[in-house]
Parts: C-alpha cells; sequence; structure tokens
C-alpha cells in the first residue's frame, strides 16, 4: 500500500510544499522593501458615516485626527473611516527621472489592501474628476489605468508635499493598508506578491487533490470532508485575493461579487468548523468540546440569514468572533481527548498526541496575526495583511503532514486486518472440513454400533435367561443406543443441519403416552387444568426435549421419590405458550450447579457414579433455543425444578 501511486505522489507533494514554505519565508521580507512616498498618516473614525471632506478638513475635526503607522485596523463599530495621507514632493527633475528610467509617467500608485474592502473614496486637491473617484468591491474594475489584485488610485506627483484624504466604508472589518508608490516599485511588489498568491492558491490545489482522490479510493467520512473544506477554502481565496474581481469584474456586477465574497467567507468556516470537529472527535474529546462546536457549527446557517436580509456587518463580525474562538475549542479539544488512554491492548490512535496538540496551537498563533487586529484587540502590522494566506499554508503543510501519516497507518492496519481477516477464513475453512469429517465419523460409527446391538437383542431373546436378567440386558442396551442418538442430535444441532416439521398437536396427550413408557414404577405423577393443550412445533423435538426432562428426573431423584410434572397456559413475550414444570427432590448426586447445568457434558461430582453422557439437558436447551422457547433452571428450597416454556 505505501508503494501505490497516491501516496508516492503525496510524498512528491509534501517535500515541493516544505520547500514553497521555505521561499514564502524567504519572499515575504522583500514584498515590504519598496519605500512608499507617504510622510504622515492619521485617521478620523466616522461613527454615524455623514461627515464631508469640508467637515474632516475644518476644526475640531482637522485637528482630532490620531497618527498611525502600519496598516489600520477599527474593527467593525464604526460606519467610516477618514485616513489622511501626507505626501512627499517630488522635484521636477527627479520627476523627469523616474519619468525616463521606468518609462512611465510622474504618477504615484495608491496601493491599497486587503482586497475585500468595500468601498474608498479619494479626495485629492489635485483632482481633475468631477466626483471623487471610488474602489473597492462594490465599484467596478477600472477600465484603464493600473490594474492588479489590489485596489489601486493612479494620483499626480507635485513638486511641493500635498495631503489627500481616503474614506473607508466596509461591511467586513475596518482594515485598511495604504502605499504610494511609483509605477515601477508597484509593478515590482505586485508581481511579487502574484507569485506568492499563486503558490499558495496552487498549494491549495494540490491539496484539495490529494483529499479528492484519497476519497474517492477510500471513501473515508473524515476525508470527504476535508475534500469539502479544501475546495471551498481554494474558491474562498480565489474569491477574497482578489483574482475572481480581475478576471469577471467587467462581466459581472460588483454588487453580485460582494455578495458571493459574504457567503464564501461563511462557507469557508462553516466547512473548516466541520472538518476539525471531525477530526478532533476521532480522539474522544470531553463531551463539553462535542456539544460546544456542535452548536458553532449550527450558529453558521443562522450568519448566512443575516447576509441575506443585509445584517451583513453583523454576520462578518459575528464570524470573525467564531474564527477567533473555535481553534480555542478545537486546542481544548486536543487537550482533554481520551483517545490515548484507552485500553493498552487496542490499536493505538492515528495521530500523535504531540502532532494534534502542535497542529492547532501553531494554527492559533498565526490566525490570531489576523483576527485580533480584526476585532481590535491588537494593533495590526502589515504581515497580518496576509496572515490568513499564511495561516492556510503553514497549517496546510503540517495538516498535509498529519493526514499523509495517518493514511500510511491507516493503509497499514487494513492490510493487518485483511491479512487477519484472510487467517480467520482459512480457520473456518479448517474447523468446517473438521466438522463435516466428524459428521462421517459419528455417522458410521451410529451404523456400526447400532447393527451389533440389534444383533445383541436379537441373541438375547433366545437365551433362557431369567426375566429380570432380561430385562437388565435389555435397559444397558437401550441406554447405549439412546447415547448413540444423543451423540448424532448433538452434531446436528450444533451443524445447524436439524429439519423441522411443524405441525398441531395436543402436548397433554405427548405427554401422557411419555408417562405410559416411563412410569412404570408409579413414581411420576402430572397436574393439569385443562384437558386439551394445542400446540403448533415440531413435535419430534417437543417429545425429545420432554424425554430429556423426565429421564434426567428419574435417574438423578431421591429412590421411590415422587416426580411430578405440571402442565398449564402462559404467555411469553406476549405470545402464548405451555408451561412445563419437571421437578424432583434431590438424590445421591446431589444439586447440579446452576451455572453449569446446561453446559455441555456437564455431570455434578455426586453424579459420577451413574451412566450418563453430559448431553440430555444441554441436547434440550439448545433444541428449546432453536423452537423459540425457554429453559430454566428454577430450584427451590426442597426440590430439583426445570421450567420449560414453548410457544403455541
Amino acid at each position: 500500500m505505501a508503494n501505490h501511486p497516491v501516496f508516492a505522489w503525496s510524498v512528491i507533494a509534501m517535500r515541493r510544499a516544505r520547500m514553497l514554505l521555505l521561499s514564502l519565508g524567504l519572499l515575504l521580507p522583500l514584498a515590504s522593501q519598496a519605500q512608499d512616498a507617504i510622510m504622515e498618516r492619521a485617521y478620523l473614525e466616522d461613527a454615524a458615516g455623514s461627515l464631508t471632506w469640508a467637515d474632516v478638513q475644518q476644526a475640531p475635526r482637522a485637528t482630532a485626527f490620531q497618527g498611525y503607522t502600519g496598516p489600520l485596523s477599527r474593527g467593525y463599530d464604526v460606519n467610516a473611516v477618514w485616513v489622511r495621507l501626507q505626501l512627499q514632493g517630488t522635484p521636477l527633475a527627479l520627476q523627469d527621472q523616474a519619468t525616463h528610467l521606468a518609462g512611465f509617467a510622474p504618477w504615484y500608485v495608491l496601493r491599497i489592501q486587503p482586497g475585500y474592502i468595500d468601498e474608498v473614496t479619494l479626495y485629492d486637491p489635485l483632482g481633475t474628476e468631477m466626483k471623487p473617484p471610488k474602489v473597492g468591491d462594490r465599484q467596478p474594475v477600472p477600465r484603464f489605468g493600473y490594474r492588479s489584485l489590489n485596489h489601486n488610485f493612479v494620483i499626480p506627483m507635485s513638486e511641493a508635499p500635498r495631503t489627500i484624504w481616503l474614506r473607508l466604508q466596509t461591511t467586513s472589518t475596518n482594515l485598511i493598508h495604504v502605499e504610494a508608490l511609483t509605477f515601477a516599485q508597484a509593478s515590482a511588489k505586485d508581481s511579487l506578491q502574484s507569485l506568492l498568491l499563486g503558490i499558495f492558491l496552487g498549494f491549495l490545489f494540490l491539496f484539495f487533490l490529494w483529499a479528492f482522490v484519497h476519497w474517492w479510493q477510500h471513501r473515508e467520512p473524515l476525508i470527504r470532508i476535508l475534500a469539502i473544506h479544501q475546495l471551498l477554502a481554494l474558491v474562498f481565496s480565489f474569491t477574497i485575493l482578489g483574482y475572481l474581481r480581475l478576471f469577471v469584474g467587467d462581466a459581472v456586477p460588483a454588487a453580485w461579487l460582494d455578495q458571493l465574497t459574504c457567503v464564501l467567507v461563511l462557507a469557508a468556516t462553516a466547512a473548516a468548523v466541520a472538518f476539525n470537529r471531525a477530526f478532533v472527535n476521532e480522539f474522544a474529546p470531553a463531551r463539553w468540546t462535542r456539544i460546544t462546536t456542535a452548536a458553532v457549527l449550527w450558529l453558521m446557517p443562522a450568519l448566512l440569514v443575516l447576509v441575506l436580509v443585509g445584517f451583513v456587518r453583523l454576520a462578518m463580525q459575528l464570524n470573525m468572533v467564531v474564527v477567533s474562538i473555535t481553534p480555542l475549542l478545537f486546542l481544548a479539544g486536543a487537550i482533554n481527548a481520551r483517545g490515548w488512554q484507552r485500553d493498552p491492548e487496542a490499536a493505538p490512535p492515528l495521530v500523535s498526541r504531540g502532532f494534534f496538540i502542535g497542529y492547532y496551537a501553531i494554527g492559533i498563533c498565526l490566525l490570531s496575526l489576523f483576527t485580533l487586529p480584526s476585532l481590535r484587540i491588537t494593533s495590526s502590522a502589515e504581515i497580518g495583511l496576509q496572515a490568513n494566506s499564511i495561516y492556510g499554508f503553514v497549517t496546510g503543510v503540517v495538516l498535509l503532514s498529519i493526514l499523509q501519516r495517518r493514511a500510511k497507518l491507516l493503509a497499514k492496519r487494513l492490510a493487518e486486518g485483511q491479512a487477519s481477516l484472510e487467517i480467520s477464513r482459512q480457520q473456518v475453512a479448517l474447523e468446517e472440513l473438521h466438522r463435516k469429517d466428524q459428521a462421517q465419523f459419528m455417522a458410521m460409527l451410529t451404523h456400526e454400533l447400532k447393527t451389533p446391538l440389534s444383533v445383541l437383542r436379537m441373541l438375547l431373546g433366545l437365551t433362557t435367561a431369567s426375566t429380570t436378567i432380561r430385562g437388565r440386558f435389555d435397559q444397558a442396551i437401550q441406554d447405549m443406543s439412546n447415547v448413540i442418538d444423543r451423540f448424532a442430535w448433538i452434531d446436528k444441532l450444533e451443524a445447524r443441519e436439524l429439519q423441522f416439521h411443524i405441525s398441531g398437536f395436543d402436548a397433554l396427550q405427548e405427554l401422557d403416552r411419555l408417562l405410559f413408557a416411563h412410569n412404570i414404577h408409579g413414581r411420576i405423577s402430572r397436574q393439569a387444568d385443562e384437558a386439551l393443550y394445542p400446540v403448533n412445533t415440531d413435535v419430534r423435538l417437543f417429545c425429545t426435549v420432554l424425554n430429556n426432562l423426565v429421564q434426567n428426573a428419574l435417574r438423578y431423584s431421591a429412590a421411590d421419590s415422587p416426580v411430578v410434572i405440571t402442565l398449564n397456559k402462559t404467555a411469553h413475550e406476549g405470545v402464548a405458550a405451555i408451561r412445563i414444570e419437571v421437578a424432583n427432590t434431590p438424590g445421591a448426586s446431589g444439586w447440579p450447579d446452576q451455572g453449569k447445568v446446561f453446559q455441555k457434558y456437564y455431570r455434578s461430582p455426586g453424579a459420577q457414579r451413574q451412566t450418563g453422557t453430559g448431553l440430555g439437558l444441554y441436547q434440550a436447551a439448545r433444541i428449546t433455543q432453536q423452537l423459540g422457547g425457554t429453559l430454566s433452571y428454577a430450584p427451590d428450597s426442597t426440590l430439583v425444578r426445570f421450567v420449560w416454556s414453548i410457544p403455541c
């Protein structure tokens, strides 16, 4: 199984994924080396979303701006955020130099991240547009100008420093990072960004492909959930990173893409929760963990309803809370899981405890770079803009390592199980062959012994022995014949080859016939409340059980003591039944062991002095079981009692 092409391909994919992770770690610092032209950044919260450009330029609001560095994160609590940027001046000589060296006009590219911002409006004193230009998810992609995965404004350079304003309004978290770069700088930085994000999407596709192929071959429920999770993560990332907007933005209304993005955010979160819940549940976490994660999963459809009825910001905020809390729940579930405390003889879990806990610990550390600033708990760093992608990449590599090891162990156990199953089949075949040999031997032995017994009985009839001696000879021969018949019956019972012939008859009549044959010395008395006891079963098997019970009572009771047989009607599990009770006083053999009385070959220590096989009660119990009745040993303080119930 380890040489299977899927596993070989997975090993290669794992090695390449690790190389890509190393490349990602080396290239990320390079993406932030370009120096932009922004000298000072400040922001002002517009809680009501009603301020105009003129308002923010005048006191007291102009002096209420607060400076910041790096990305700005203001959570979900405000309707709009104004960002004031002071650009450095660019002498005309440098503008001309930039024009000749880069082959571009003397313009800046305002590079705005992240790509899922709904709307950003630019207010530039040098702007020539009739209306302030806007970019964002809810705006059509510009047909001309500079296009990339990010939102961009193209603004002219100026010889003197100047101030521009941006107004951010979004239903997602108020997170924004702005850079003012030359065309050459923006192009280089966007190329590197496209490379890294392309690697990330390629990895997600490989991970989905691995999960899908593995599920297609083995139909494992956990991997099926993983495949769905990875497919949604791939589509979600393709959309949230700006690729979908860039490719189809000219043909699809921006409002549709924005609504689709919100739905994919919730779908990807729900799939992640579903997979991790199924993964953690494999290791028997505490009950409160299972209940809490199930409640979180059922919360996701409610968030989707909020999006569809227009409460998008509330839905996105609650989704971010879910994304922040559920990794902690899964880490707690990994810590309190009892999967590693089971029976030492049982197979160990497919994943080691250290790997399991480490996976969720790493995920929490990486995800906090994104979730905490989004919830306005901590300030944001530039790496936090791509923390979601880094989280998906790193945890994906770790999870792929865990699941790769899990798949190998599962395949190994499957192979061992198949080998064990094959051995069991061989043992069953050998036992079946042995049983057939035993059956043939019993058939031969029965035939070969009954013939001499018949000859002995015939010769005995020719002798002049006394009636007493003749009776003893007859009894001994009959005992030998009964033993042979009983062994033959037991063999058929255990092989389930006994034929049933169901018919209706009177149980009391059959009992009287039996007593007529056995009640020579008048020891047996029977008690019946009614004159007719109709039964619908196999009469031969019925008489066999009854005969065994009566013979057992006569043989092992005290000499000349009575044997009482009581017959009455009853019900067993709602079905009409005949109840027959056989009672006798214990003889020299003593009381039978209640736990062993129906075992094959069992005879009490005191019964060893008498002839017997220890098969009579065992045969009676097996026949009763196949007829759908019950046979129990129910002694009281003075009597040995057997109670037999058989459906009518």
